[in-house]
């Protein structure tokens, strides 16, 4: 015979809820606490090493979308700066070139423009400048023309149309003769020219004026 006797075909067929309840509440409960025990023994880890291993690949991503996103907006950066330092060399070396390769097409190109509007030579006054930090000289031409209105404003669309890089810097209105029938402006041009010694110059400067400075500083007497 069975030591659980009330396991047995016998005693179920019999079974009585009032007599064998709580024997019935003993077994679920042990089952019950042989799953919980199961669970937290077996299962519990499992689920938080897998809860640990997603969140270190979410994790992961985001670092991952992070660097990405870092990576992708330093590569831009790059390539603005190496685009606008492209520009500027361009800039410097064909738009202004040197006051030797450009100032003969310059004033070639300019005096066209005064002889078809009547500019006499002798009447440009020219200048001289610089910018030696930017390593820049200036070249500065003022000149008077006479002329009724719509004679002068074609001449300064046509300067604006000239293959040079060139500024009109000041238009004044002078007055004019023949009783006032036509206008005298004074005319000023700017145009730059790439001058790298400019600024080795200044640099030169800058280092004998810090050697004077260290020169002329008092220097401490040891007791």
């Amino acid at each position: 015979m069975s030591r659980f006797g009330f396991l047995s075909p016998a005693r179920w067929r019999s079974f009585d809820a009032r007599r064998d309840g709580g024997v019935l509440a003993l077994i679920l409960g042990a089952v019950v606490l042989v799953n919980a025990a199961v669970w937290y023994v077996a299962i519990r880890p499992i689920e938080q090493e897998i809860a640990r291993l997603e969140q270190d690949e979410l994790t992961a991503d985001q670092a991952r979308t992070r660097s990405r996103r870092r990576l992708e907006a330093l590569q831009d950066a790059r390539r603005r700066v190496v685009d606008r330092q492209e520009k500027v060399r361009l800039f410097y070396e064909q738009m202004l070139s040197t006051r030797g390769e450009r100032s003969v097409p310059f004033q070639r190109a300019l005096g066209e423009v005064a002889r078809e509007f009547g500019v006499r030579p002798q009447q440009v006054q020219i200048g001289f400048s610089g910018l030696p930090q930017e390593g820049i000289e200036i070249m500065t031409m003022t000149f008077p023309i006479d002329g009724g209105y719509e004679n002068l404003r074609r001449f300064l669309a046509r300067l604006e149309s000239l293959d040079q890089f060139l500024i009109v810097r000041e238009v004044a209105l002078q007055g004019g003769p023949e009783g006032g029938r036509t206008l005298r402006l004074s005319v000023s041009l700017e145009t730059y020219f790439n001058d790298p010694s400019l600024r080795e110059e200044q640099a030169r400067q800058r280092e004998w004026e810090r050697r004077v400075r260290g020169r002329r500083a008092p220097r401490r007497t040891r007791r």
